[in-house]
């Protein structure tokens, strides 16, 4: 495992972070140069520390990862109807109750409807969900940008469907499709990728509130370097024998669906394709620009929901 690329990443990433609070409403899903760097982490799961309140360790359980099983009853579906086929997604509004319902309420309003998939990158993603078409629009239902929703439960497997957003806490409209069949990094490696992005969004969040609170730039930047210190110290140690088993299953997973390991906890996964993942490759081989951009626009039609009773 590349340790001391963590360690060189963990510094700059909470320093990023730090600075990404304050971002505006353009959004990104990353690059997939950045599969081996750690990256913002979890809020559901953010009750889960290595100690709990009394001091006593917490045992974690393995959790469900939904997009493995069946496609589950009641949940809504989302078919996006696009100038190269359609792509329909099944939603989990319980692991992220703010994207599902920002996602449909702009859906049914009609928000997406004649936009682009602005950003292709064959082997990693489509994105989508702009109005200014280059990345840098798009507002949520509520015109603010609203928190990260991460779960244990999901991940950024090939076919999920997730926000892109230019920060953390920075979500808008824009959303992506993972499109990568294969990831770049062995079992070992993506558990550790996840635990740190878990652990540097702790930090960040633990950062902002002590800014939030009223602390100088001077505190500031000892909180800095403090939270840096033990995320080091978590880089070097590896990930506890205690919270292997949060992400053992996903890490497996990942080495037979492919997808993005880097983005989990870093991007919140609300959806998963359930049909038309043939037209996400296709969207997804098209010819680009300089700025990924499709040369021939792939326009978003229409987006119907719907929900079984």
């Amino acid at each position: 495992m590349k340790k001391r690329r963590y360690l060189r990443m963990a510094a700059v990433l909470l320093a990023a972070g730090m600075v990404a609070g304050c971002s505006g409403q353009g959004g990104s899903s990353s690059s997939p140069a950045s599969q081996e760097s750690s990256s913002s982490g979890s809020q559901e799961t953010s009750s889960s520390q290595a100690q709990g309140e009394t001091g006593e360790p917490v045992e974690y359980e393995a959790p469900q990862l939904l997009q493995l099983g069946d496609v589950p009853a009641g949940n809504p579906q989302a078919a996006i109807e696009t100038s190269m086929g359609t792509i329909t997604v099944v939603l989990y509004p319980e692991q992220a109750p703010k994207a599902v319902e920002n996602f449909i309420t702009h859906a049914q309003e009609g928000y997406y409807d004649g936009l682009t998939f602005h950003r292709v990158i064959d082997d990693f993603m489509i994105q989508g969900g702009d109005p200014n078409g280059d990345g840098t629009g798009g507002e949520s239902i509520w015109g603010e940008s609203f928190e990260d929703e991460f779960s244990d439960q999901l991940h950024n497997f090939r076919g999920a469907l997730s926000m892109a957003n230019a920060g953390y806490d920075t979500n808008g409209s824009q959303f992506f499709i993972v499109q990568a069949d294969t990831v770049s990094m062995n079992e070992e490696d993506a558990m550790l990728n996840m635990y740190l992005n878990d652990q540097l969004d702790k930090a960040t969040q633990e950062l902002m509130d002590y800014q939030a609170s009223g602390a100088t730039q001077e505190e500031l930047e000892a909180k800095l370097d403090e939270l840096n210190s033990q995320l080091n110290e978590k880089v070097t140690a590896g990930v506890p024998e205690e919270e292997r088993v949060r992400f053992e299953e996903a890490a497996a997973a990942y080495q037979e669906l492919g997808g993005t390991p880097h983005l989990d906890y870093k991007h919140t996964v609300f959806g998963q394709v359930i049909d038309g993942m043939d037209v996400v490759d296709a969207i997804a081989a098209v010819e680009t620009d300089e700025s990924d951009a499709p040369v021939q626009p792939v326009t978003i039609l229409s987006i119907t929901v719907t929900q079984d009773e």
